[in-house]
Formats: C-alpha cells, structure tokens, sequence
C-alpha cells in the first residue's frame, strides 16, 4: 500500500472516526439535551405545583379566619353587658380591626342593630368611615361575593367582598419568572391577578379552559402543558390549578398559576450550541461540562427543594403567629432596626407603627427599647436561635400590660446573625391567672398546714406515702413512723373491715366514703370520722377529724329527746286521764241537767236551770279547748278534707253570734268575693272552727254600738290550688302593741287580774294560729288600743270539681221532744256501764226515752249477756274492769252469734285514736261523755232503721 493510499486510510478512517465521534457527541448533546430539558421542565413542574398550592392553603385559611372573626361579631353584640357607649365606639374599634386583619378583602360592611343599620368603609388612604345606613338590606344582600351572618338576638352582618383583589394581593408574594402568569378561578371565569396591570393580555384556547373547569369542578388539582395566545403567537406553556373553598362565600375556585416552557427550551438550545462547539475542541471537556452540569442541575433541584419546604415552614409560622390573640408581628435585621411590622402594634403598646420604627433606630435612648436590644445581643453572644420572655409594660396611657417576646433568630451558612422575626403578645390576662394559681396554691397550702384533721395519702394498695398534722398534742401519737406502714397495720382490728372496705370502696368508685373509729386512748375512748377519696388513679386521701365532743353532745341531745318524748307522752297520758276523769262525773252532771230541765219547773227554778246550763257550756268550752291544744302540740290532730262552699259557712258561724250581737247592739257585716261561693276541698271543721273563734273574740271584744265585718275571698295558685283568705275586722277595745307578740301563745291573756271583764282560758287564738299553720297558711294580727283589731288568715285548699251549685233542699225542723220514742223505733238494748252515776243516769235517760235494757258491769258479763239473750245494740263503755269494752267487742266479732248487733262504744276519752281503736275493734259508732239525751235518742233511731235496711 502506498503512502497516499494509507494516507487516504487514515484519512477516511480519521475521517469515519471523526464522523463517528462527531456522531457520537451530537448523540450524547442530543441525549444530554433532553436530559437536562426534562430535568429543568420536571423542576419547574413541581415548583410551580408547590407556589400553587402554598398560595391556594394561605387563601383559604386567611378567608376561614375572616368567617371567625366575622362571626365574633355577632357574638360581640349578643353580650349581655353592652351599654350604648360599645355599640358606638368599641364597636367600631372591633369592626375596623377585621378590615385591617384583611386588607384589600373587604369592600364593605353593613351592619343591622335591630333599632338602626349602619355601614363601615374603609377609603383608598386608610381612613375608616362609619355611617348610618338607610338603604334596603336585603338588596345588598343580593350581590355577589357577600358573607352574611345573623346571630339568635336578630344582629345582621354583611359584608362586601373583593376576592379577587384580595387574590391578586396574596399571590404577589409567590415568585414566577419575568413570562409567567397567575389566576384565579372564579364563577367559571379566569381572573388575572398578575401585579403589574401593563403586562399584555392572556387568554387559552377553549380546549385548555375547558379542562381546567371540569378538574376544578370535581375538585382535583391538574398540571397541563398547553398552547397560549399571546398576541397572537402560540407560545408553549406549563400551567398548574389548585382548588380550594372561600369557605361559605364561594366554592368551585382555584388559583392557576404557568410560565412559558419555550424559554427553558430556548435558553437551553443556546447553552448546548456554545457547548457543542467545545465539545468538538474538547471532548473530553465537553463531557467534563455536560457533567458538571447535569451535577449543578441536581443541586439547584436540590436546593429548590430546601427552600419550598423552608417557605412552607415560613407560612405555618406566619399563620401560627396571625393566629394569637392581641398579638403584632415583627421583622428586624442585624443591627436591630425594624424593617416590618404588623398593624396591631398601635393596639397593643399604644404607640404608633411610625412610632415604634423611629424608636428602633440605631440612636435609640428609649428604656424598652434598649432593654429588648440588650436581650437579643445576649442570646446571640450565647449562640441561641430562640428567645422567649415576658416583661411588664406601661402604655402611654398610664396602663400596666404584660408582655411576652417570642423571636427566631436567623443565620446564614458561615452562622453570621441576620436578623429576626417574632411576635409579641399581651399576655396580661393569662398572667393574672397564673397569678392568680400561685396565690391559690399558697391560700391551700396555708389551709392545709392549719387545718387541725389528721391528712394522709396512701398508694392504691393502702400504703401510707404521707401525713400531715399541726398539732398532735392531746390526741394519740402520729409520727412519720407511719410512713411507708399499710392502712391494714395502723388500724384496730374490730374495725379493720370496715375501713379496708370503706377505703376499696372510694378507690373503685371515686366517691367519698366515711367511717367512724372509735380509739382508746389509755383509759378514755376517743372517737374520729375519717373521710377517702381519691386524688387520682394513683392515690388515696384520707382527713381524720375527732368527732368526740359532737359524740357527747349528740349522746346528751339524745337523752334531752327521750325526756323530752317521755314528757309528751306523761303528759297526753295526763290529759287523756284528766278527760275521763273530769267527763265521767260531768256525763252524770250534764245529763240529769237535760233530765231535770224537762221536768215541771218554777220560774226561779228554770232560772236556776239556765244558770247551771251556761255554765256548763262554759266549762265544756274550756275542757275542749285544751285538749284541742294538747292534741295539736303533740301531733294528733288529722286533716278531714270535704267539698264545701265557704260563703255558706261562713254565714252559718256568722248566724251562732247573730242574737248576741242583737243584744249588744252591734252592726255585723260580711262581704264575701266573688269566688267565695264556688265549691272547695279542704278541712271544713277547723276552718270553721277558727272563722268561730275570730269572730267570736270580735263580738265579746267590741263594745254596744260596735262595727265588725268579716272579709272573704278565695285566690287562685294553680290548676288545683286556691289561697282561701279571711279577714275580721272590729272596732273593739284594741291590743297593746307589746302585747301583740304574745298574743297567739298559750294561756296567754292581756287583762289577767282576778278581776278582768273578760273571762276565757286563753287558748283560742293559740288554737286558731296552730290549725291554721297545719292547714298550710299564716294568722296575721294587726291592732291599735282603743281603735279596734283585724284578725286575718289564709289557707289553703284545693279547686271542686263541681261546677254546678245544686239546690239544697228545705230543712225539716228538729225533733225536740224523744220522750217514749221507744214505741216508735223499738230496740233490744245491752248497757255495759261500770260507773254507778254514769248508770244511774243512762238508766234514767233509756227509761224517759221508754227503753228497758239488761245491764252488765264488764266485758266478761257482756259476752255472758249474748249467750242467752238476743240484742239489737249494745251501748259499751270502753274503759271497764275484767275486760274493757275494746276486748268484748273483737271478741263479740269473732262469734258468728254476735256478727249483727250494733255496738256503740261510750267513753269520756276524746282523742281522734281512742275513736280509731273503737272502730278497728269493730264498734259501730262511738260516743263521747258526757252523753246528751239528744244525741243519744239520734243513734238509736239511725241504728233502728239501719237494721231495718238490713232486714
């Protein structure tokens, strides 16, 4: 081969191989190319997606925050204490400080008080506007992009929004490069809200448009790559749309932010053109720069990286600090001069922003000022990143607030300090309260170490961990040798189940348990009440407090009890005895006395009568009155309700005391209501029984010529209750107004010389204010000596069904006269009588009423008596000797022979339970001593035609 020929080789060779090489480095440009286009496009990609969607989170949580400030408003104007002077100023303090939290958001506000609408505005140079606002409500209502909110007291709040400004103002702190573009999605329409209003027009094709609004309206985030109309160029584009909610006031929006990917492609053609030219110089340099490239690309991506995550960290941060309570925002560089400051400084440190940064100028000679500088040069000389502390401050206005500092300090990569940015916060009402926790813990430990019980805490095993006890002196030894002892060791073994169960029992339930432990101490017994309750899962608590003298005293007032129920009960025994005692001789008095009036008697001789008459009546008004009394302060006395009218009864009492009113020559009046005359369910008898003794002491109190007037009316409680009041009015001789109080207390009398002209036992009033009390009400006296008295009542009782007041048919006149009645309703009588007189004057009474009776003188006579004989009625005296009359009576029961005869039971005792006993040990029916001839003659005929009933 030649020369040439292998220069040719080699030249084609050279050739080929440079080709080759060429070749090859186009391929790997190429390849690189793509490699880098891809890896700058996937960078852009997601840095983009992230701005998007940072900016979309910090939208939507600006607009929540606005919806709860807004509602605060509401809240505001519910609040009880409001005075006119808040709804004026501190009103408008509280709405201006919602368009300042939101600046450029709000249009703005109206607001409807109830009495009056008002509408706040805040112009293009910060001055805020209110005014009074007579528009039509509802209309503005009707506009878009409006948040309204009513509260429960009938308070409007609307306001006007600009989302889109707002939009435009948020997004200005997202960066894209110089051809990229921001909007937001709203109403199905894109809104530009690029910062610079000269940039030209953009608009997308339909296609594009078309499907962005489908991904919004599903709720997707989408990232395309689209063509762009640009002045009627197509440019190549990445766009990205994030959706979010403004909350209640929008939805189906999104922030669509894009950057032309041509740019990235053109810059990277011109890089790899200067590149290739190298690279077929200097391959190997070629390779050295594609990878050194392709190295610097992965750190930016890297780097990029670290920066999103550190403005996202930036933005919780921010939101976080926003998000205090009486709080402002601060910014300052290395040197400490501020260079940004959040608008609530003014409220909280009462100084102006202007203010404030002249203070911080590098000059500064103001005390807080330097204080906070000198602070922060601190911490930083001790390599700290934080700083954290609180400090009282005096506002201009005189003032004390306290103030916490909160800062992050700022550094770059060789750690030179740069600045800082912290809060600062009014914090005076959290430390009041920690305040006010100290002062409370000292005020417990204060008690705790004076309060006088034995404290211990155990595990929940029963494991004493503490003890506490000021003074141990004069109790037993408690040492803190106990400690670490168990409950089971320390207690005495007569009383260990019950403390061990006591003690499970506060641990399992949580509820205090109390035992009593009764200790020797030496020779004397001293006793103590301890109380468990948990003080978490872990512990127990016990307070032991000697309860010895409450022991004797109880123990004393006990024994005063047991006297005292001895006492009542000798003396209703007493009582009871003294009635039968003084009834049986006054049943042979009273009777022959109605024997003796219907013989043939003289005129002085029926004088006589009258006399004894009267005072019997006297006498037996007296008897009644203190077993009244008796029966009442000792508990006996029952309530016996019936459907009456009260007008009617009223007007019987009125009639007893008609003829001696007549006779003193009295005016007696009644004024009755105009319910007095519906039908009542109460205690018929004894509010008779106080009507009678009011209007009795009336009339014997008013002298002739006198006035007095009873007063009736009923008031309605409910559906079923009614106040019953009357009123007795008198112009009598009158009470002195020391005497009042006394007036209603037993035996008590204002005139109690042996010479008084008044005579009486002193015990109707008494009587009257008890009954009255047990029937649900209150006697009220009112009186002026000389002039007269008013005794009024009122009680309760309960609403009649009846709503009709029937016809009461015409009373037949009463029977006098008995005498022979015997030939009329003819009985078969059994007097059962051991007391001679009371025999010897039913003997009579049955032989004038023309009855011939067999006579037994006890209970075992009685049952002798039946055997033999058939009887229609047995008139039985119930206290007998051998056997009572109560006994013969279950007995006569028992016996199918005596199942039919009637049995009256006679007895001097009057109590409501001597008259149960009787009936439950199967009498008929029970008489008190003494027996009227009259009342007597009325039983025996009811029982002569009851038994005809019968047959």
């Amino acid at each position: 081969m030649t020369p040439k020929t292998k220069y040719n080789d080699d030249f084609w060779l050279t050739l080929f191989m440079g080709g080759l090489m060429v070749v090859l480095v186009v391929a790997l440009g190429i390849s690189f190319f793509n490699a880098i286009l891809n890896t700058q496009l996937e960078s852009r990609k997601d840095f983009l997606i992230k701005q998007t969607e940072l900016a979309a989170h910090s939208l939507e949580i600006d607009i929540h925050r606005f919806e709860e400030d807004a509602q605060f408003l509401i809240y505001y104007l519910e609040e009880d204490d409001l005075d006119p002077e808040d709804f004026r100023q501190e009103f408008t303090t509280t709405v201006r400080r919602v368009f300042n939290s939101y600046p450029g958001l709000i249009d703005s506000a109206w607001v409807d008080l109830n009495d009056s609408l008002v509408s706040f505005t805040m112009t293009p140079r910060n001055n805020f506007i209110r005014s009074s606002f007579k528009g039509d409500f509802e209309e503005k209502q009707k506009k878009d992009q409006t948040f309204f909110i009513q509260g429960d007291s009938g308070f409007k709040v609307l306001f006007a929004l600009n989302l889109v400004k707002y939009s435009r103002n948020l997004a200005a702190n997202y960066y894209l490069n110089p051809n990229g573009g921001k909007f937001l999605f709203l109403k199905n329409q894109l809104w530009d809200i690029r910062q610079n209003e000269d940039l030209e027009e953009i608009s997308l094709e339909e296609k594009d448009f078309e499907a962005i609004r489908n991904d919004v309206g599903i709720g997707v985030k989408g990232v395309y790559e689209i063509d762009r109309l640009n002045n009627q160029r197509e440019a190549k584009s990445v766009l990205v749309q994030y959706p979010f909610d403004f909350g209640e006031i929008e939805n189906d929006v999104a922030l669509v932010f894009f950057v032309e990917s041509e740019d990235l492609t053109s810059g990277v053609y011109s890089t790899y053109f200067l590149l290739f030219v190298g690279l077929v110089i200097l391959l190997i340099s070629t390779v050295i720069i594609f990878i050194r490239s392709i190295k610097n690309n992965l750190e930016s991506q890297r780097i990029l990286q670290g920066k999103n995550e550190e403005i996202s960290d930036l933005f919780e941060q921010q939101s976080l600090l926003l998000r205090e309570l009486r709080g402002f925002v601060f910014f300052h560089d290395q040197k400490g001069k501020i260079t940004r400051l959040s608008e609530e400084v003014e409220e909280i440190l009462g100084y102006s922003k202007e203010a404030i940064l002249e203070a911080f100028e590098k000059r500064s000679k103001h005390e807080d000022v330097n204080r906070l500088r000198s602070k922060i040069i601190n911490s930083v000389e001790k390599n700290l990143s934080v700083i954290d502390f609180e400090y009282d401050y005096t506002r201009p206005d005189g003032r004390k607030i306290r103030l916490r500092f909160f800062e992050k300090f700022i550094f770059d990569q060789s750690g030179k300090f740069l600045g800082g940015t912290g809060i600062c916060t009014d914090v005076s009402k959290q430390y009041q309260d920690r305040t006010e926790l100290v002062r409370s813990e000292n005020r417990l430990r204060s008690v705790i170490d004076n309060i006088p019980d034995i404290i211990m805490i155990y595990d929940n095993q029963g494991k004493i961990l503490d003890l506490h006890m000021k003074e141990q002196s004069g109790i037993f030894e408690v040492s803190d040798s106990l400690v670490g002892k168990n409950l089971a060791d320390v207690t005495p073994n007569s009383q260990r189940i019950q403390v061990l169960g006591a003690f499970e029992l506060a641990r399992k339930t949580g509820v205090i348990q109390t035992v009593e432990l009764k200790i020797k101490i030496g020779s004397g017994v001293k006793y103590f009440e301890v109380r468990y309750f948990p003080l978490d899962n872990r512990q127990i608590m016990s307070l032991a407090k000697e309860i010895t003298g409450q022991k004797v005293w109880e123990k004393g007032l006990l024994d005063a009890m047991n006297a005292a129920d001895q006492a009542s009960r000798a003396k209703s025994e007493f009582l009871a005895n003294m009635s039968h005692e003084i009834r049986t001789p006054m049943n042979g008095l009273l009777g022959i006395i109605d024997m003796l009036e219907k013989t043939d008697l003289n005129t002085q001789q029926k004088l006589y009568v009258e006399i004894i008459k009267n005072s019997r009546d006297s006498l037996l008004s007296i008897i009644k009155d203190i077993l009244d009394y008796s029966k009442i302060e000792s508990g006996k006395i029952q309530i016996n309700e019936e459907v009456f009218r009260p007008s009617e009864e009223v007007d019987k009492q009125i009639q007893i005391f008609i003829g001696l009113g007549q006779k003193k020559n009295l005016r007696m009046t009644t004024h009755h209501g105009k319910n007095a005359h519906k039908y009542v369910i109460g205690d018929k008898e004894k509010i008779n029984q106080v009507i009678m003794n009011l209007v009795g002491n009336a009339v014997k109190f008013t002298p002739e010529g006198g006035d007095v007037s009873i007063f009736l009316d009923t008031e309605t409680l409910d559906h079923n209750l009614m106040y019953l009041h009357c009123r007795v009015k008198d112009t009598g001789i009158g009470i002195q107004k020391e005497f009042l109080f006394q007036l209603t207390e037993p035996f008590f009398q204002v005139e109690s010389s042996n010479s008084r002209s008044y005579q009486g036992t002193g015990l109707g009033l008494a009587i009257a204010k008890k009954i009255v009390e047990l029937l649900g009400g209150e006697l009220k006296i009112k009186s002026e000596h000389g002039i007269g008295s008013e005794f009024s009542f009122s009680v309760l009782v309960k609403k009649s069904k009846e709503l009709e007041i029937p016809e009461f048919p015409l009373e037949l006149e009463e029977r006098k006269d008995w005498t022979g009645m015997a030939n009329e309703y003819p009985l078969r009588i059994l007097l059962a009588e051991d007391n001679e007189l009371n025999l010897q004057l039913m003997t009579l009474m049955l032989d004038q009423l023309g009855y011939n009776m067999e006579i037994a003188r006890n209970g075992t006579e009685v049952l002798e008596k039946i055997k033999g004989h058939t009887f229609d009625l047995i008139l039985m005296d119930v206290q007998m000797p051998v056997m009572n009359g109560l006994e013969a009576t279950k007995k006569i029961r028992k016996e199918r022979s005596g199942s039919d005869v009637c049995i009256i039971g006679l007895s001097a005792n009057v109590f409501d339970e001597d008259r149960k006993k009787a009936i439950e040990s199967g009498m008929d029916d029970y008489l008190t001593k003494p027996i009227r001839m009259m009342v007597l003659a009325k039983k025996l005929e009811q029982f002569y035609l009851k038994s005809k009933q019968k047959v």
